[in-house]
């Protein structure tokens, strides 16, 4: 009986078509006269009018004007009468009021009356913080066979996300390059401290001179060019102090032979020895100022330091990330499988009846969703390898790499449970734990000792210098015996002085003292920006955290309603195939349930990823991610 009333509405429905779609294919001079002109009140006459058919004119009692926008009524497009000119000569339409039942509302308003109060917002908003729908024993049945070999090659390992950190730090190239940055940034330490290592040096010469004399008293009576070879030799030890003096010790001996008759005695060997100092008393004095270097270098490896923490963390969240990537691939290609089979079940079960009630065209559409889920089907197993390759890229460990066919299996699945984060405890955390932070206040006491320097390099210069020497002489050649006499019979020889020296304006001074000053109040604001920045990333990583699980309960009621839905339309399907339009549109909407299934199932995976990986990202965040600690959770456990 509902069959025949369906085809009698379907005949009614298909005969007012017929008769809406002629008449509007109609000159307009054709149209009838009620249909763009205000109707006459209902009488006797009007009811009867041939321009109008009858049960329209009781539809359209009473005229309600329309603007002349006219919304919702389209006016065929003829070749005698454009569109545009039809409608701006057109006189306004008016048509009769619809009856009450009519009026009702039915569909979606869009009117102000649907605005939203600040009430319903905040209600809205309370929900969204309601518990979880999730179950605490809930785990996702994909769970226990994604943690298991597939058997995609002959060998597989089993990882988890702590080892996978552990062999990160030992084996991965782009951490060994980070902390060759700290070794070099190091180097820099001893180079500086080097300037305050004593100096070796040693020094020869040989000197020979002819020079014609001008005066008897050059070189006495008949003696017309005065010849000298003079051999000298000197070495010592120089060393600069911390405190910017210069201390100097070295000795000097040399061969000297004259033709002069004044030089006596002949074939000289002399001896002496040196000491001399130098002292700053201004510019350059001091254990601060002499010692800047040192510490600017031990300052600019702890900032590599801080940099090589911030890039490291980044390569291990870039390792969790991928880890979790792999479970998700490999949790797709289960949910794809099971895709799969449901279609070769609704297949099988269509070729078992094909001789009772199946059609074949069902068995076309089933053979044809089998084809494209197979297809599918191949692409996820090419994403698990790739996974399996990024994550074998980014640990570089021996296990992982030795066998680049291994197959990879996570550990355990994700949790599920919502961990509690404070955002005061974690902006403190960050605060204390982010290298961002160490990063910058090292800056600062670079910026701070530069200017100290520089303010110290605005002072003139007044160095003390001291020398004194002991002397000895002898002839004959005999440099043992003239060496011994410096210290024997020598007496010492001593000078001392001041040294001043001033720029007259000291431009560059005074212009380098305004750059430090410059660079220590951009590092201030600097230092302020990064306080902000931690401040609003570990917000936004604890905000994550949160709506992440959120969402993750949203997608589980999806996936439940999903589920719910399909096991509807396969009941009602099987029990009620029906014939011919009616078999083939519930085969349809089935396979398009399970498909809205898949898609549901598989944002609930990546929403449980997504979750997962928000705390991780929120360990980033508060610079915590080096202290390991277990993720994730077992299938019967809840952390």
């Amino acid at each position: 009986m509902n069959r025949t009333v369906c085809q009698c509405y379907i005949a009614i429905a298909t005969a007012t078509c017929c008769w809406v779609a002629g008449s509007a294919c109609a000159q307009t001079e054709d149209l009838p006269s009620w249909l763009y002109a205000p109707p006459a009140p209902a009488t006797a006459s009007t009811a009867g009018s041939e321009n109008a058919p009858p049960e329209l004119t009781e539809v359209f009692a009473e005229p309600v004007a329309v603007s002349e926008a006219r919304r919702g009524v389209r006016v065929a497009q003829t070749s005698e009468l454009p569109l545009t000119d039809s409608i701006a000569e057109s006189p306004p339409l008016t048509v009769g009021a619809l009856p009450e039942e009519w009026l009702k509302e039915t569909s979606i308003s869009t009117s102000d009356a649907t605005t939203l109060s600040p009430d319903s917002v905040r209600q809205f908003l309370k929900s969204q913080a309601a518990a979880s729908p999730i179950a605490d024993n809930y785990r996702p049945w994909w769970e226990s066979t994604a943690t298991a070999p597939f058997e995609l090659s002959p060998s597989s390992i089993v990882v988890d996300g702590d080892s996978l950190i552990l062999e990160a730090l030992r084996h991965s190239f782009r951490i060994a390059a980070v902390n060759e940055n700290i070794c070099i940034a190091r180097t820099g330490i001893t180079r500086a401290a080097a300037d305050f290592d004593p100096t070796a040096f040693v020094e020869s010469k040989f000197l020979r001179t002819s020079v014609p004399t001008g005066s008897e008293l050059d070189a006495g009576e008949e003696v017309d060019r005065l010849r000298e070879e003079d051999f000298s030799f000197s070495g010592g030890v120089r060393r600069k102090l911390q405190t910017g003096a210069e201390f100097e010790i070295g000795q000097q001996i040399g061969l000297r032979d004259s033709s002069s008759q004044f030089f006596t005695p002949g074939n000289q060997g002399n001896s002496r020895l040196t000491l001399s100092f130098n002292q700053p008393l201004l510019n350059g004095a001091g254990r601060a100022f002499n010692r800047s270097l040192i510490v600017l270098a031990k300052l600019d490896t702890q900032i590599e330091n801080e940099a090589a923490t911030t890039a490291i963390q980044d390569h291990l969240l870039s390792v969790q990330e991928s880890m979790w990537n792999l479970y998700y691939q490999r949790a797709s290609l289960l949910l794809r499988i099971r895709h799969l089979n449901q279609a070769k079940s609704i297949h099988d079960w269509l070729d078992k009846r094909q001789d009772l009630d199946a059609l074949q065209s069902q068995l076309k559409r089933a053979e044809a969703a089998i084809a494209t889920r197979n297809s599918e089907l191949a692409r996820a197993v090419t994403s698990i390898r790739n996974a399996e390759d990024q994550l074998r890229m980014l640990v570089n460990s021996p296990g992982l790499t030795s066998d680049k066919t291994v197959e990879i299996i996570p550990a355990r699945p994700p949790s599920l449970a919502l961990v509690p984060v404070s955002l005061e405890d974690a902006v403190v955390t960050a605060l204390q734990q982010r290298s961002e932070m160490n990063e910058v206040a090292r800056e600062l006491d670079t910026a701070r000792v530069r200017l100290n320097v520089a303010q110290n390099e605005l002072l003139p210069m007044l160095d003390l210098v001291l020398e004194t020497y002991f002397s000895g002489l002898r002839g004959s050649q005999d440099i043992g015996r003239a060496w011994i006499d410096q210290f024997s019979v020598g007496e010492p020889s001593y000078s001392a002085g001041l040294r001043f020296e001033v720029p007259l304006q000291r431009r560059a001074a005074k212009a380098n003292i305004l750059r430090r000053q410059a660079e220590l109040r951009k590092l201030a604001s600097r230092l302020s920006e990064t306080i902000a920045k931690l401040h609003a990333e570990v917000a936004a990583a604890v905000r994550e955290v949160e709506t992440s699980h959120r969402e993750l309960g949203a997608r589980y009621v999806a996936m439940v309603s999903a589920q719910q839905y399909v096991d509807l339309i396969s009941n009602r399907w099987r029990e009620l195939p029906g014939d011919g339009y009616s078999a083939n549109s519930l085969l349809e909407d089935l396979l398009d349930a399970q498909d809205r299934l898949l898609l549901e199932e598989v944002g609930f995976a990546r929403a449980q990823i997504d979750y997962t990986l928000s705390t991780s990202r929120l360990k980033r965040a508060t610079g915590t991610l080096l202290q390991i600690e277990p993720i994730g959770a077992g299938p019967n456990t809840v952390p």
